[in-house]
């Protein structure tokens, strides 16, 4: 698997493509701003995007979806089904308290949990981790120990569960049971921030209780 981030955005939203080492066949998680900037990178790395997929729906993670999705040949755009309402919300995707100019977002596919997503030979499964959002979602790469967290757990931190629809005691349960019983050496790329691993914040992370 070759990994690369592109950290866009006025809140610095890490936007992770995953590729297939042959292949080259590549998945686009949240990307978050500047379509122009995130298809460089793929053009320069010879990357072939398949799908965008979405870790959950706020604004920061999926602005530059529809710009991509056009450059990238029409490809899907892939969302959490439990977050269509943040989707279809600017009040719940909070595009209308922070982002400036109200917006919403075309999806053509949703997942929940237990699905799989292929692409080359690199398998993502979907594991749902609510909390952050209704429906948020985390994507692991069991073969190659890799974990896309988005908002869900970060180095030495969680996602904040103050927002509309969030909710803190959710969110701890489903890191607790869905993330903290993952391998000790997967790799954790956050949605903001520094990668970190699961066995480093089962030992560190003081927001987990």
């Amino acid at each position: 698997m070759r990994v690369k981030a592109v950290t866009v955005g006025m809140l610095g939203t890490n936007c992770w493509i995953t590729a297939d080492e042959e292949t080259g066949a590549a998945m686009i998680f949240d990307p978050a701003d500047n379509a122009p900037r995130i298809f460089e990178i793929i053009q320069k790395n010879d990357f072939k995007p398949e799908m965008i997929a979405l870790t959950h729906c706020h604004f920061d993670h999926f602005l530059a979806a529809k710009e991509l999705k056009e450059l990238c040949g029409g490809i899907p755009v892939i969302i959490p089904a439990k977050d269509k309402i943040l989707a279809e919300n600017p009040t719940y995707n909070l595009s209308s308290g922070m982002g400036g100019n109200p917006c919403t977002l075309e999806f053509d596919k949703t997942v929940d949990s237990g699905d799989i997503l292929t692409c080359g030979s690199l398998k993502a499964k979907v594991i749902f981790t609510p909390g952050h959002t209704p429906g948020g979602v985390c994507y692991y790469f069991e073969n190659e120990h890799v974990l896309i967290a988005g908002d869900t757990l970060f180095f030495m931190s969680v996602g904040r569960s103050d927002f509309p629809l969030s909710d803190g005691y959710t969110l701890n349960e489903s890191i607790k049971e869905k993330l903290f019983t993952l391998p000790d050496d997967t790799q954790v790329f956050t949605g903001h921030g520094n990668p970190t691993s699961i066995g480093f914040e089962k030992m560190n992370n003081m927001y987990v209780y």
